[in-house]
């Protein structure tokens, strides 16, 4: 076991950083673990534990219901006039973002189904917007918010 130099908490010899204070066990005076710059898609960082945790059934089920639930959810929010919040609509716009790319492969899989080819592809992406959805409400279940893989770079999404 080691102990650390600040906190003087017993931390075990695999660690590289005490679980107490994120002290740096290697180099004392490096910076903390807690103190990493996140990843410029992650925006966990910029909303407050309450927000988060009054909202995350929603934004859960904005994944789950996809285009129509953003929409329903909106559509509340408007009648009812209630504060709106700022993790909520990330998760919306995040939602929309992957809402638009489905129609998008519905409309060229539609316009071009006398080839065999392009259906298939289609249908492969849609799969993955599936499978970005559940890994969206992954995210949601963790208390992360972050910006959906894959379209994060696409720059006509922004």
């Amino acid at each position: 076991m080691k102990v650390c130099p600040k906190c003087q908490a017993r931390v075990d010899d695999n660690n590289i950083f005490c679980q107490v204070c994120g002290t740096n066990l290697e180099n004392p005076g490096d910076i903390k673990a807690d103190s990493v710059p996140l990843p410029e898609w992650d925006h966990s960082a910029e909303f407050d534990a309450r927000d988060i945790s009054e909202n995350k059934v929603v934004a859960m089920l904005i994944y789950i219901t996809g285009l129509w639930g953003a929409l329903l959810y909106l559509a509340i929010l408007w009648l009812l006039g209630k504060n709106r919040s700022d993790y909520l609509a990330f998760h919306v716009k995040e939602n929309f973002k992957l809402a638009l790319l489905e129609i998008v492969i519905l409309i060229i899989s539609l316009a071009l189904c006398f080839t065999v080819l392009v259906p298939i592809i289609g249908a492969i992406l849609e799969c993955i917007i599936v499978i970005l959805r559940i890994i969206a409400f992954v995210s949601v279940a963790k208390n992360e918010a972050k910006e959906v893989a894959l379209i994060r770079n696409l720059g006509f999404l922004k």
